[in-house]
Order: C-alpha cells, then structure tokens, then sequence
C-alpha cells in the first residue's frame, strides 16, 4: 500500500592578538522526544584549519567592523566540525559533548542581541531567527543558536509549501526524510503521534541533518550560513 505524507492541521578563551581579521572569523575558542542514541563525546581541542578565511572589511583597520563566530559554531573546510549533531534532534543530546558554561558564551564576538540563519537547501523565505531564549535583548549565546535551529526546523510544513517545491523539483526526498525521520522513533504511538504532525522544515534538507557550523555571508555581521551535510 502506498504511504503518504501528513501534513500539520495549523500551519573557550577569546584572543584579541591575530593577523588583520576577516568581517566573519573563528573565536580562538579552545526539546521532542525522538529516541536516538547520543553521540560520543568529543572534545573540541583543534584550532581552525590555516585556510580558513570569509569575506573581509571595507575598512580592514576599523575594529567595529570585525564578527567572529564562536568555534563551536564555526564551519571549517576540510576540517571535522567541533561537535557532532544531528540538526533533527535536541540540543539536549550536546550535553554530553559541551559544558553548561560553554553554551551559555556569546556566539560572536562582539555579542549580538540577535542574528539570523540561512540555508542554501532551504527556501530562500525560510530564515532561522536567533534571539536569547532567556530575557529579550541579551546576547545570543551558544545554546540560543542550537535552540533556534532545532526548533525552527520542526515547524510543520503547509500544503502550499510543500505543493510550491513540488512546482520546481521533485518531493522525493523530502517524502523520503519525512517517513525515515519518523521511523527512527521506536515507540509506535510515539511514531505514530510524529507521522500525524506532518512534514516539517527539516525534511527539506532531504536527510542532510549533520551539522557542519555557521560560515559568514555577504549578507551583513548578523547573517551567517548554516552548512550540513
């Protein structure tokens, strides 16, 4: 019998000392109930791969131009990510990997009350929005990132969503995402409860829901790029 997608009913040290900075560099930085085993720890020690580089000022000499993105956060080519998550779970499941204090630090530098998140496998009018989770206004943190990606790729896709993808491109693999997704969840009402929620953000990146770091854009300081494979 053939099986169809549901859709929802309601739509860790910080040095100043460098060479001449990029707009978007590394910081020199020493909750759904789906079931999955989580991962191995892994203590991010490295430092950022050598060619490592972003986009850089207008005004190379003017400090007030320079971000840096937490090195947790960051994306490095050629270079493992500092931490390993699935993007389609929890940031609960980090816990074993970071330490309280660790998500609780800015993830810039200088801080930003709020920031905002692209995909390139996702449409162009999906932005991920990041503000503090805790009290308005203060700095997004570590966990606030993570947070805002989790829950942003569980909102429920609408029909019309899902019917305009299907005007340019093949709904396949998102199909697909949505009932591997689903059957990772052992419980049969608990998967059964998930199936009836719908299709959502995340099956849009087609089964790529490891997280590869934020990299800079040329979009502003407050635009970052999310990579996932």
């Amino acid at each position: 019998m053939a099986r169809n997608v549901h859709f929802a009913p309601a739509n860790v040290l910080y040095s100043p000392a460098s060479t001449p900075s990029p707009s978007h560099s590394v910081l020199s930085l020493p909750s759904s109930t789906e079931l999955a085993t989580p991962p191995p720890v892994m203590t991010p020690l490295f430092r950022p791969h050598p060619s490592f580089q972003l986009k850089r000022s207008p005004s190379p000499e003017s400090s007030s131009d320079e971000m840096h993105i937490h090195f947790i956060l960051a994306f490095i080519p050629y270079g493992a990510p500092a931490v390993r998550y699935d993007v389609s779970l929890p940031p609960s499941t980090l816990e074993d990997q970071l330490t309280g204090d660790v998500f609780a630090e800015p993830a810039t530098h200088p801080p930003l009350p709020s920031l905002s998140i692209v995909c390139s496998f996702l449409p162009k009018r999906w932005h991920i929005e990041v503000t503090s989770w805790s009290r308005p206004g203060a700095p997004v943190t570590v966990r606030d990132v993570f947070k805002s990606i989790y829950h942003e790729l569980r909102t429920p896709v609408s029909p019309t969503e899902y019917n305009d993808l299907r005007l340019y491109e093949d709904t396949e693999d998102v199909d697909a995402a949505y009932f591997h997704r689903c059957g990772r969840i052992e419980n049969y009402r608990d998967r059964r409860e998930e199936e009836l929620k719908g299709v959502k953000r995340i099956d849009f990146l087609r089964g790529r829901n490891r997280f590869l770091g934020l990299s800079g854009t040329l979009k502003g300081n407050d635009v970052w790029e999310l990579n996932v494979s």
